[in-house]
């Protein structure tokens, strides 16, 4: 074996939850060197790539056929491992199907606790695309994934890679970098700073309440409507508060700037990271993103708002109790007002989160996995 090519990983995102999730694993499997990583990334994935610093190709979404399978065979990949993207293009299905025919090892990992089907399936709902393994968060991931009909065998539960350094950020983040960031938005001693973070619902679900998929809520309507409770809390407390918005990397951000209000200042935020920007409010509220569940790992209050809900929430944290839920709209205001203004149930929610650790070692899961994929031995 001396001297021949270490087996080649062929890496694919176009998705950042994908990519934030593949990333870490990237990093440990070149940092270990008994493999080589080609990291190919459309869509956001490089952006976010870039961010991290991940090394990566751009992949053109206009690929042909014969590209994908050159990129795959020549020299011929020991193993994909791609995300798990919703988008137009999809190339991870291509590549996953390409894979089979050519008779290489295929890994995704999952990233969230939704659309399961949707993230492998074609335009008639069958399971076409599913590759060998499927690397997956947690025990429900699992269970309700076997419930839509997955084989069971193909699914291995390892953790999310993208948990695994959110305690060490949580550690590094001093109150000086809170009063840094809180100053560059403005939010005065004693105002408060609720934390928005979006996401394209509406680009995934689409807008028809007809809709099987269909959730129940847009983006558009939740942040409508928290912007209305906030102002009513604001002109009835007289407390200030501040609206920092974060679109999500998929999401452009025109709308949002045409979100206006009187009695609150709104700054849509793009610039600092977005665990800092959690850590630096007093609220973070959102929808069913995973932002939401970065967050109650990170000792920060957390608010789901999903009035209407017409589908089994996705958010783990709602489940557990680590972050609250809201699911009608009368709701909203009630809640915010509380989880804002009442001492005591603020200090229930961050002791609930003090029960909630990660074991940090979702990425040498996945690195053993890819291992034992292509026949190598995991060293010790």
């Amino acid at each position: 074996m001396h001297g021949l090519a270490p087996p080649r990983i062929l890496a694919l995102c176009g998705d950042p939850g994908g990519a934030s999730a593949v990333a870490p694993v990237i990093r440990a499997l070149r940092a270990q060197g008994r493999v080589t990583v080609q990291a190919l990334a459309y869509r956001q994935a490089g952006t976010l790539w870039a961010e991290r610093n991940v090394t990566f190709e751009e992949l053109d979404e206009r690929i042909g056929q014969a590209g994908v399978v050159n990129l795959l065979c020549n020299p011929k990949a020991a193993l994909l491992l791609t995300g798990a993207s919703l988008n137009a293009a999809e190339l991870e299905k291509r590549f996953i199907a390409a894979a089979c025919e050519n008779r290489v090892a295929s890994l995704t990992l999952l990233d969230f606790w939704s659309n399961y089907a949707r993230r492998f399936s074609d335009r008639d709902g069958r399971l076409v695309y599913v590759p060998d393994r499927i690397a997956l968060m947690d025990e429900q991931a699992y269970g309700e994934m076997v419930t839509e009909g997955f084989d069971a065998g193909r699914l291995v539960i390892t953790g999310q890679p993208a948990f695994d350094d959110l305690a060490q950020w949580r550690s590094r983040f001093t109150p000086l970098r809170r009063q840094e960031i809180r100053r560059a938005l403005r939010v005065e001693p004693r105002a408060l700073l609720v934390l928005f973070v979006s996401q394209p619902l509406s680009v995934l679900y689409g807008m028809d309440a007809l809709w099987p998929d269909d959730l129940g809520f847009t983006e558009q309507m939740v942040l409508g409507a928290v912007v209305r409770a906030l102002d009513q809390i604001v002109r009835e407390k007289g407390q200030d508060i501040v609206l920092a918005v974060r679109p999500h990397p998929r999401e452009e951000a025109d709308w949002l700037e045409r979100i206006h209000s009187q009695a609150i200042r709104i700054v849509v935020s793009r610039e600092e990271r977005s665990r800092d920007l959690a850590m630096a409010a007093d609220l973070v509220v959102g929808m069913n993103t995973g932002l939401l569940v970065e967050a109650c790992y990170l000792g920060c209050v957390a608010l789901s708002v999903q009035p209407g809900l017409r589908l089994p929430d996705a958010l783990p944290t709602n489940r557990s109790g680590h972050s609250r839920a809201v699911y009608r709209q009368e709701e909203i205001k009630p809640v915010l007002e509380e989880m804002l203004l009442d001492k005591e149930t603020r200090m229930a929610a961050q002791a609930r989160l003090l029960d909630l650790q990660l074991d940090n070692g979702a990425t040498q899961r996945v690195v053993k996995l890819v291992y034992q994929m292509i026949g190598l031995e995991q060293e010790e």
